[in-house]
């Protein structure tokens, strides 16, 4: 696991990029600027679960150990997380 937890939270089209510190609150705040978001009710509670689940900060960061970017789509956009700093490149 890293020792930085600082992530690059974009919805391309309707948020900017923005360094944010990966933890239940910035996940929390990810799923109440999506949640009314249209999209299906099964989306919905697959996204609610993905970002104020139990094991939501783990599975962010282990999808990103092995992935440079978790896309997550909601509705018509989609939310990209990576890590602020990747490895190799200067902070």
């Amino acid at each position: 696991m890293r020792a930085d937890h600082d992530i690059l939270v974009e919805i391309p089209g309707v948020k900017p990029p923005g360094v944010r510190i990966l933890n239940p609150s910035t996940l929390e705040s990810i799923w109440e600027s999506i949640r009314f978001v249209p999209m299906s009710r099964a989306q919905l509670q697959i996204l609610e679960r993905r970002f104020t689940g139990p094991c939501a900060e783990r599975d962010v960061i282990r999808h990103l150990a092995g992935n440079p970017v978790l896309v997550v789509p909601v509705g018509e956009h989609e939310v990209r997380i990576s890590w602020a700093n990747p490895a190799g490149e200067p902070a």
